[in-house]
């Protein structure tokens, strides 16, 4: 028997005992599966072995990369460098507006 026959049967009992009707299979899942992950996030926060899980795993990692890597250059963070900036041809009076396939706008 599935859930849907159960939730049949469920309404006929309930039907027949002038009872409410019971919730359709399903109905709370979401607030479960909220109220579950809260609460994990609660017991890590007040475990303290997590914290401790989680420098071991950090600490592994670092090590692993470091064996891995030949270069000490592949831990350095990248260089950010600053987007160029295009003038809007748009904003450019003196220019004709291209279209969109880049065409210049006839007048």
């Amino acid at each position: 028997m599935n859930a849907a026959q159960q939730h049949m049967l469920d309404l006929y009992r309930a039907a027949q005992l002038n009872q409410p009707a019971p919730p359709a299979p399903g109905t709370g899942d979401v607030e479960a599966y909220r109220s579950f992950r809260t609460w994990r996030a609660f017991q890590g926060v007040v475990d303290e072995r997590v914290a401790a899980r989680r420098a071991r795993r950090a600490a592994l990692l670092r090590s692993l990369l470091l064996r891995g890597s030949r270069r000490p250059s592949a831990l350095r963070p990248a260089v950010v460098r600053p987007a160029v900036v295009r003038p809007n041809p748009a904003q450019d009076s003196t220019r004709r507006v291209p279209d969109v396939c880049g065409r210049p706008a006839e007048c």
